[in-house]
């Protein structure tokens, strides 16, 4: 039987309200002493469940996994992050575009959902052997204590090649938001023109994976890092030599420099590059202030 769009809509209502009622002290989350996540999908709050309820539902372990940032193998406690999404969406979450996290100080990255149906990722909330949740990472040249909480997403990459060679990509921390997203909705004044080249296409998702974590383009992305178009694009007063350097070497450029490089593990580095720079051309001429 075929569904009419007036009954879709009353059904996802339905599910909504669903979860609401399933999550008491969702409507709490701010006074409780709980951690606490926010879970949306295409800009509507789903659920803002909190670390007893995510107990109560979903199962949770000890994983161990080669933490990228400490360069060992750190054991947390956490929840299979797919059970978590199906305790709050439902199966369909699949079937979705990607999945965008915001983190209490402004990172920002962007995943496909097919990364978290290939690959296994767990919802960390506690480290294994420390009553403290928190990791020293190797940051502008010194070593700094980091508080993960309230959660940290993390991989298992023991085993798994493909998560392992990426380092840190999808690891973040602080995390506070979960959002389903269809990219050209979320992000439409980063998109590049609908009639530009492939180059410019890749690029634009090379700036999504590795950059618009921390860098906005025309008011979009992460806000750790400067924006990088409204007013003057870097392509503008910086040559081709000296952006490349700074994206695959940012310290030999400015010593301490809280950039981090391009993963150096990264296959085709240079060419991911010339994508980005590319992109960052092409959007030189797209600016949000007109120009």
């Amino acid at each position: 039987m075929v569904r009419s769009p007036s009954i879709e809509r009353c059904a996802r209502a339905a599910f909504a309200l669903a979860l609401f009622v399933t999550l008491p002290r969702a409507s709490a989350a701010a006074d409780s002493a709980e951690p606490s996540l926010r879970f949306a999908r295409h800009a509507e709050t789903v659920a803002v469940p909190d670390l007893a309820w995510l107990r109560a539902e979903v199962a949770s372990r000890v994983v161990r996994v080669h933490e990228p940032y400490e360069d060992a193998v750190v054991g947390f406690d956490a929840f299979p992050f797919d059970r978590v999404l199906d305790a709050i969406y439902g199966p369909a979450w699949r079937g979705e575009e990607e999945l965008l996290f915001t983190c209490r100080d402004g990172y920002q990255p962007a995943l496909p959902v097919r990364r978290f149906v290939d690959h296994r990722a767990w919802l960390a909330f506690g480290r294994e052997g420390r009553e403290e949740f928190e990791l020293d990472k190797l940051e502008s040249g010194s070593v700094r204590r980091i508080g993960l909480g309230p959660f940290y997403l993390v991989w298992e990459n023991l085993d798994d090649p493909v998560v392992r060679q990426e380092a840190d990509y999808g690891w973040p921390y602080q995390l506070v938001g979960v959002e389903l997203i269809r990219r050209l909705d979320r992000f439409p004044r980063m998109a590049p023109a609908a009639d530009a080249s492939a180059t410019v296409r890749d690029g634009f998702e090379a700036f999504r994976i590795h950059c618009s974590k921390c860098h906005r383009i025309n008011g979009e992305g992460g806000s750790i890092g400067p924006e990088l178009n409204a007013g003057v694009n870097p392509v503008e007063y910086r040559d081709d030599a000296w952006l490349r350097s700074w994206i695959t070497e940012p310290d030999a450029i400015r010593p301490g420099t809280r950039m981090p490089p391009l993963n150096p593990l990264l296959p085709d580095r240079d060419r991911t590059v010339d994508r980005i720079l590319a992109y960052l051309g092409h959007m030189a001429s797209r600016s949000r202030d007109g120009r």
